[in-house]
């Protein structure tokens, strides 16, 4: 199957296209049906993750991404924006893909999000991104990392930062 070929020069860019498949993404029956699965398992006779427990639900939903998308490189030479649903079709992807398919969970089910693009020591420019998804989702308090490439609790951010940049994905 062949993509569409975009040229993205600016971080800037790079993050409104992922913006804009976190956008359409949190539409998709597939999107809602996979944060359905992540949030509907029972552990006896309760919800594994009980209703509005929002850090538990958030920290869920990446734990469900981590067990079924696997992370993995771009295609060699060539910076790839998967969709969510093609992410899922793959059951892999790199950060970016990552962070579009959970942002676009996350909304699905109600948080809003943002995305976090970081530069840490050792690195020329931004090389990293990720989502933060608000806590409660209605006036949140708070915004937590959600990172799936990493197999590491929510609230999880790289360490040795020298510079980071949020962008708010607007309805």
């Amino acid at each position: 199957m062949r993509g569409k070929t975009r040229r993205v020069k600016t971080t800037d860019q790079r993050v409104k296209y992922i913006t804009d498949h976190v956008k359409t993404g949190r539409k998709s029956a597939k999107v809602h049906a996979f944060a359905s699965m992540g949030l509907t398992d029972y552990c006896g006779d309760k919800w594994c993750v009980a209703p509005r427990d929002w850090l538990g639900e958030v920290a869920h939903l990446a734990d469900h991404i981590k067990q079924n998308v696997r992370y993995t490189l771009d295609t060699f030479g060539i910076d790839v924006y998967r969709t969510p649903q093609r992410t899922l079709d793959l059951a892999m992807g790199d950060c970016d893909d990552m962070t579009s398919l959970a942002g676009a969970m996350l909304e699905a089910v109600g948080y809003p999000v943002k995305i976090k693009v970081v530069q840490t020591q050792g690195f020329d420019d931004f090389h990293h991104i990720y989502i933060l998804a608000g806590i409660p989702p209605q006036g949140p308090q708070r915004w937590i990392a959600v990172d799936p490439t990493q197999d590491l609790s929510c609230g999880w951010e790289p360490p040795n930062i020298v510079r980071a940049k949020v962008y708010p994905v607007i309805t």
